[in-house]
């Protein structure tokens, strides 16, 4: 079991969320409330039933439990073997057509939605699961149009941040063959609270769990993170538990994995009396409010309709707000939506989006981004793709969410240029460069983030942060090939590969082509270019001049491991050539890979004061010799100074022996 402090730091996405200093279409009309028990409904008849954990009945439910919908009498208890976890694994969606309601002084939220699946397996499908968060309900659920009959049960899961997720189980009337699709036209609603449950479970303590957890629907701010966080759109999924290896993060990853092809649209109607929302960020987009009659005339100028409308008694009246995000590619993201009042702040290749009263915050994130441009620009290229967005968390204590060009966080008028440092050339390598491949998006991001504390404090220290992350890195990776594929870079959803590994292999390539070469390249890539896997090793071969096959083959196409290295042998002997030091020596240095992934690593030679250093490939389970003329006599080699990752350490050091007979 991982310790809860690691789960607490892997469950934020973004490694920004632990990284200290130097480490560190026309609107449609709401969906409708669910009507009283027993009354039909206008979508079709639908049968409930429900487990002994299913929401409870609002007669029988305290007032600490969040508002739902009534279940309609005459419910039957649902039981545990109402599908299999394959079946609940069978679905994958394409295409995802939302009309959200909310109404945040209720923390309430009503979706009617559109969902095209495709059965993913070889076997035709008759049964297919439908989840939600815990404190959501099922109204209703069509089939290729027609009223589905279903019945639900509450299943223990840690991908919704109430531990636990409300399932509807539909028996279709046709079963659905391999690879065959259906349309899902689904309608429900509940409240979403801030939970941290699933953390106060496992023995978190209450302020880092509520730092951790801090989605809900309120007046002031709404945040539904999405897959792993919480579940406000219809899932198909394996329910997982925190505290199961690396189980729940793994299930979080292979969904966005799979997912990422879906088509996106989402339409937002939020109710709110006072303070218009003024921005929405839905699945990773900055979204502004739909144009209006009243915008329009207050565009225009002074109107009546720039002053708050009130009733006969004086009192606000309820209004609307519209915001829209048209059909776009869901990406690998957890397909969040977020909506709040904030003040934007914009400077060039930068906006700010903070809360009232916070404001004074935005002048230190705009000097700080500024000031770490230029590390961007000089491996990245003058051309800025977008801007940055910072949007500000209520909560001091919040840890930052990262999507796309997106950063959530704590804003902090006395923030540090070591605090905002790594945060912000992190963020500008999104603004820069943007891939369709994960390990490239995120990895040049991370790598960016390790020039800056290199730039900042030096190698050794940079070496180091890749250090500390090398444990879980060794641990998650395959130790045979053959018996485990492991996850290749191209297709990996464990941020352990796509950021961690992945600079790891960007650090590499690095200190083997040299920092022009890798300039070029990352400054020569096109997203709308990258059609095939071996896109960017082209460009680092032809700016380069270097055959790089053999690593590509076995850190990116493919998973070989890490490379398990040691010095066989390491002697010197001096020669005859003379120098104004009197001799010279020749050291001889063999080092052995007994892993299935080769590498190259660079060899360090030392006397009391001199050194002298090369790189030396070496294959896997091969022995690779190594000489060097050196021109005092040589104590001590070093293997490997910590930039490539091994099995078990990436530090070998040996003393240099004589094999020199002595002469009287």
């Amino acid at each position: 079991m991982r310790p809860v402090s690691l789960l607490l730091s892997m469950l934020c996405t973004s490694l920004l969320a632990s990284c200290p200093a130097y480490g560190q279409q026309p609107a449609t009309p709401p969906p409708p409330k669910s009507p009283p028990a027993g009354a039909s409904s206008p979508y079709g008849q639908t049968i409930f039933s429900r487990s002994d954990n299913s929401p409870v009945p609002e007669s029988n439910r305290s007032s600490k439990q969040p508002n739902q919908p009534p279940v309609p009498s005459g419910a039957k208890p649902a039981t545990s073997s109402l599908i299999t976890d394959a079946e609940r694994a069978a679905l994958t969606y394409s295409a995802y057509d939302f009309d959200v309601h909310l109404e945040p002084a209720k923390h309430r939220i009503s979706v009617r939605a559109g969902l095209t699946a495709r059965n993913a397996t070889d076997k035709p499908l008759r049964k297919i699961a439908l989840q939600l968060s815990s404190s959501l309900a099922w109204y209703s659920v069509h089939v290729n149009g027609v009223p589905a009959q279903f019945q639900t049960e509450t299943v223990q899961s840690d991908i919704d941040h109430t531990g636990q997720l409300t399932e509807a189980v539909v028996t279709l009337a046709t079963p659905l063959a391999p690879a065959a699709t259906l349309r899902l036209d689904v309608i429900y609603s509940g409240t979403v609270h801030a939970s941290a449950e699933r953390l106060l479970r496992l023995g978190a303590p209450a302020k880092i769990a509520a730092s951790s957890e801090w989605d809900r629907i309120g007046t002031d701010f709404t945040a539904l993170r999405g897959f792993g966080n919480v579940i406000w759109f219809p899932v198909s999924t394996v329910p997982v538990l925190l505290g199961q290896g690396s189980e729940m993060f793994d299930s979080v990853g292979k969904w966005k994995l799979r997912q990422s092809a879906a088509q996106v649209r989402i339409h937002v109607l939020a109710e709110y009396l006072g303070q218009k929302p003024s921005i929405a960020f839905l699945n990773g987009y900055v979204v502004h409010p739909d144009a209006s009659a009243a915008d329009h005339q207050s565009a225009n100028g002074p109107s009546a309709s720039t002053a708050q409308p009130t009733d006969a008694t004086g009192s606000p009246v309820l209004q609307v707000a519209s915001f829209t995000l048209p059909s776009t590619p869901l990406g690998f993201s957890p397909l969040s939506l977020f909506l709040m009042y904030a003040t934007h702040e914009q400077a060039p290749g930068i906006e700010i989006y903070s809360r009232l009263g916070n404001e004074p915050a935005a002048p230190v994130y705009e000097k700080g981004a500024e000031s770490n441009r230029a590390l961007a620009e000089q491996w990245l290229g003058q051309s800025r793709k977008r801007p940055i967005v910072l949007v500000d968390l209520p909560e001091r204590g919040d840890l930052p969410f990262e999507e796309r060009n997106i950063l959530f966080l704590p804003l902090k008028s006395d923030a540090s240029q070591d605090d905002m440092g790594p945060v912000l050339t992190h963020m500008w390598s999104h603004a820069y460069f943007m891939s369709p491949r994960i390990w490239l998006d995120e990895g040049v991001a991370q790598f960016l983030t390790l020039l800056w504390i290199e730039q900042r404090a030096g190698r050794a220290t940079a070496v180091g942060q890749m250090d500390t992350r090398r444990g879980a890195l060794a641990l998650a990776e395959t130790g045979d090939p053959g018996a485990d594929p492991g996850q290749s870079l191209i297709e990996a959803w464990s941020d352990i590969y796509y950021r961690d590994k992945a600079s790891d292999v960007l650090w590499m390539l690095r200190d083997m082509v040299g920092e022009t070469p890798m300039a070029q390249a990352l400054q020569s890539y096109s997203a709308n270019r990258d059609k095939e896997p071996s896109y960017f090793q082209g460009l680092l071969a032809k700016t380069s001049h270097k055959d790089l096959e053999w690593l590509f083959d076995d850190w990116v196409y493919r998973d070989r491991g890490l490379p398990d290295l040691h010095i066989v042998t390491a002697y010197r002997r001096s020669i005859l050539t003379k120098n104004s030091t009197g001799k010279d020596y020749l050291v001889s240095l063999d080092v052995q890979n007994d892993s299935f992934c080769s590498a190259e690593v660079p060899v360090t030679v030392e006397s009391g004061t001199n050194s002298q250093t090369r790189r030396l490939l070496v294959p896997s389970h091969t022995r690779a010799a190594m000489r060097v003329l050196f021109d005092s006599e040589p104590s001590r080699a070093l293997v490997n100074d910590g930039s490539v990752p091994e099995v078990r350490t990436s530090h070998h050091e040996k003393i240099i022996r004589s094999t020199d007979q002595q002469v009287r």
